[in-house]
């Protein structure tokens, strides 16, 4: 989530200051419609990680397991998406290996791979509702 937050407050204030044809980069249709997608994105991240800490905080671990299953989806597919926005909406200098946007970028994606990458989350996700259908279901 930390990572992502600055990525996006790195790229904000980047394409507001960046200017291009007279006008800041923000002022694009196209990049602010990715910077809104990242926005849903980290806070995709934020509520899910929230939902899984409160029901650990209130012992419900049944539907923990899940939550924090999803919360990693979040992380790991939501970061990646962060992460490759806020390079590509920083240019060329978004790819230089001394700009700090860079750093940020490989910082998402180890944490996402160290922690279990969203496709293997997604699959013990599957897992645990296979065995108790009944989680998440409305009723």
């Amino acid at each position: 989530l930390g990572v992502c937050e600055e990525s996006l407050r790195m790229t904000a204030a980047y394409t507001s200051e960046r200017m291009q044809f007279g006008r800041p980069l923000s002022t694009n249709q196209a990049v602010a419609v990715r910077a809104a997608d990242a926005y849903i994105d980290t806070e995709a991240i934020r509520l899910t990680m929230r939902r899984a800490a409160w029901l650990i905080d209130t012992g419900r671990e049944d539907e923990a397991d899940a939550a924090v299953l999803v919360a990693k989806w979040w992380a790991a597919r939501g970061g990646i998406r962060v992460g490759l926005t806020a390079q590509h909406l920083h240019g060329g200098i978004g790819a230089d290996i001394d700009y700090p946007i860079h750093r940020y970028f490989l910082w998402g994606r180890q944490l996402a791979f160290t922690l279990g990458g969203a496709d293997a989350s997604a699959a013990a996700l599957g897992d645990i509702l296979d065995r108790a259908p009944s989680i998440g279901a409305a009723g």
